[in-house]
């Protein structure tokens, strides 16, 4: 997995993030070991589903130090990657269960320092449109709206 081989930082931007349980330990366990880890999903999904579900995961990467933009500047339909500004990844798969299981996803790796380094100007424009959650957003969502993510959580394999 890409994410084990980050040394410095891990830029991750996808529309749908769903995460697997390996995924999500992956994320945690780099963040933990130091690395600037940043996660830009659209701060809205047209998807309610996608949209609970993919929110309840995000306390666990709070708490690890994950940075999470919630890009605002339109629609994020970006699948990309960026590791340590010299690797990229780009494709058709988005950070959730069906396109790492069912669906015939691709993504290419590119190991091309230019390209990383406009890559990631991309994402650092998605980052300048974005908000910037933290805990305390986190823990401020109404309790109707943990109950709803709580509950679509159980249905994240599904999605």
């Amino acid at each position: 997995m890409a994410v084990y081989a980050a040394r410095r930082e891990l830029v991750l931007t996808t529309p749908y993030f769903v995460p697997s349980k390996s995924l999500r330990t992956a994320l945690v366990s780099a963040a933990m070991r130091g690395l600037k880890v940043i996660l830009i999903v659209p701060a809205k999904v047209n998807s309610l589903l996608v949209r609970y579900a993919s929110q309840a995961f995000k306390g666990d990467l709070l708490r690890a130090g994950v940075r999470i933009a919630n890009f605002e500047g339109g629609l994020l339909h970006t699948k990309s990657g960026t590791i340590n500004g010299k690797i990229s990844l780009f494709g058709s798969l988005n950070l959730d269960p069906r396109s790492f299981r069912l669906n015939f996803e691709i993504s290419l790796a590119v190991y091309d320092q230019q390209f990383t380094t406009q890559l990631r100007q991309l994402q650092q424009a998605y980052i300048d449109h974005s908000q910037l959650m933290n805990l305390e957003m986190w823990h401020s969502r109404p309790l109707s709206q943990r109950i709803a993510e709580n509950f679509t959580r159980l249905f994240g394999p599904l999605l």
